[in-house]
């Protein structure tokens, strides 16, 4: 299973009062928030002739809280040990309440919130606790950066992603710039890779809309887009966060024909004869549970059960048939099959050339064999374009 690790972090705190007095009972609140977007998981499945296929299948990744504690040597925690709290999905968010008594001391105090997360690296967050100081806390601006990503993106394909920036903090954001870095050369940046934005006061938001091409050998998958954010706080510094924009790539299948082939090429009425249909997938993913059928009006067998065709392949669809008529017979060849983005058909008409026993229809029957061959020829050439 490849999956896109779980980032828990801290967006946000708040004390009450805003200053605690001495001995003084008050509470601290943190609010967590899960920054991660999607995973893929593989699971293996069995078909109906017993071949196993991998088949790739998107689901949320949940960040799963162990644990969550108050870390002081100056303050009583008087509740807020947190166990097992439980799952927080991809964008969401919960706040966790710590009841503390104030030490005797007066002064600016630094107590740390310590998260543990299965399966991801631990949190620790230092909050400001004001202590019946004189001493004033800076505001500081806190930008949450929010996503918007198409849900199915293929290869070849261009795409839009939408970068919602809120300022949760409690001072203005100034020159904040957002920093497009592009993970290869199977995609590209088709708008600026560097935004501005002049400034972002507290509880306003922005919406920054980039534009991306892929190419047609991306990779199938998730793949990962940095985004760098820096701004200026209120005393002049330059704060930097680095985010992630997770994209789902996802390939089609595309099925036709390659090739065609009659056991014996010379076909006569009564005849037992094979028809093979090598079925070729010129898409950028596998297409699954291919089955092929005949609507020829012809005794035998006219399904076929094909599998699983991976791009840039071919496999025979074979059919057992008994030539019951003479002449030129059309007929269509229906392909069916799935692939990540549902079930799909293509329909392709044919012709098979049947002649008389008696012989005397082998010249027409030889100037339909290629008119046939110059008809399949000419729907090849369309089917490319």
């Amino acid at each position: 299973m490849a999956s896109t690790d779980p980032t828990v972090i801290i967006t946000g705190y708040k004390i009450s009062p805003d200053v605690i007095l001495p001995h003084d009972i008050g509470t601290i609140e943190v609010t967590l928030a899960n920054t991660a977007i999607q995973a893929s998981k593989t699971a293996t499945e069995q078909g109906s002739q017993g071949d196993m296929a991998a088949q790739s299948k998107t689901v949320p990744v949940n960040a799963f809280i162990e644990s969550a504690i108050l870390k002081t040597t100056d303050f009583t925690v008087l509740s807020g040990w947190y166990q097992d709290i439980g799952e927080i999905g991809p964008g969401q968010s919960t706040t966790l309440t710590f009841l503390v008594q104030a030490p005797d001391r007066e002064g600016l105090y630094f107590p740390e919130v310590w998260i543990r997360v299965r399966g991801a690296e631990s949190v620790k967050y230092p909050v400001p606790v004001n202590v019946n100081t004189r001493h004033t806390l800076i505001k500081q601006p806190s930008i949450r950066l929010s996503r918007s990503v198409p849900v199915n993106i293929t290869p070849g394909s261009a795409f839009d992603i939408s970068l919602d920036l809120q300022n949760e903090g409690l001072a203005t954001a100034h020159d904040i710039i957002v920093e497009i870095i592009t993970p290869n050369t199977s995609l590209s940046s088709q708008s600026p890779e560097r935004q501005f934005i002049r400034e972002l006061k507290s509880g306003d938001r922005k919406t920054v809309t980039l534009s991306f091409q892929s190419d047609n050998d991306i990779p199938i998958g998730i793949r990962q887009i940095p985004v760098r954010i820096s701004y200026l706080n209120a005393d002049g510094t330059r704060l930097v966060q680095n985010e992630q924009v997770g994209i789902l790539i996802q390939g089609t299948g595309e099925l036709g024909i390659a090739k065609q082939i009659l056991d014996p090429e010379q076909i006569f009425v009564g005849d037992m004869f094979s028809l093979v249909c090598r079925i070729e997938n010129t898409g950028t993913d596998k297409a699954k549970s291919v089955r092929a059928s005949l609507d020829i009006p012809f005794d035998g067998t006219k399904e076929a059960f094909v599998g699983t065709i991976g791009p840039d392949n071919d496999a025979p669809a074979v059919f057992t048939l008994k030539a019951t008529q003479a002449g030129d017979i059309p007929f269509h060849l229906t392909i069916t099959y799935k692939d990540d983005f549902g079930i799909h058909e293509e329909v392709i008409p044919l012709h098979v050339f049947v002649g008389e026993r008696n012989g005397s229809g082998m010249v027409i029957i030889l100037i339909l064999v290629v008119l046939a061959g110059l008809g399949f020829l000419s729907w090849r050439r369309q089917r490319q374009l």
